[in-house]
């Protein structure tokens, strides 16, 4: 039986400020009702049992990551094909060459100006 267990020795140095603190925090915590040596095995249980969910969480949450962008680029690339297509079906005019475009534009002269603007005229002229 004795083969089967291990056993780990801590000394806590009671002149060093920091030994001391874990030492007076481990006692108070364990109380009166459960060995202090038992109360470091729970500790140091929930310790890893945290780390391992702390890992497990992060894991998921580069997983969930990873999908998202995935996900985004494929839907990026359809919404780059529907608009492709959409270009292609679209009818556009294209200029003929052997057609003279003519441009638009105001007139170089104007017969009659509103009556509004023959009054602001006459003020300035």
């Amino acid at each position: 039986m004795a083969e089967n267990q291990k056993s780990v020795f801590i000394r806590f140095n009671m002149d060093d400020r920091v030994d001391r603190e874990l030492y007076l925090k481990l006692t108070g915590e364990a109380g009166g009702s459960a060995s202090l040596t038992a109360y470091v095995k729970r500790v140091l249980e929930e310790y890893f049992a945290l780390n391992i969910r702390i890992a497990d969480r992060q894991e998921f949450h580069s997983q969930m990551i990873s999908a998202v962008r995935e996900e985004m680029q494929s839907q990026g690339m359809k919404l780059v094909g529907a608009l492709l297509a959409g270009i292609g079906s679209a009818n556009i005019m294209m200029p003929h060459p052997e057609r003279k475009q003519e441009t638009v534009g105001l007139p170089d002269v104007c017969e009659k100006l509103p009556d509004e603007l023959n009054s602001i005229l006459d003020l300035i002229g």
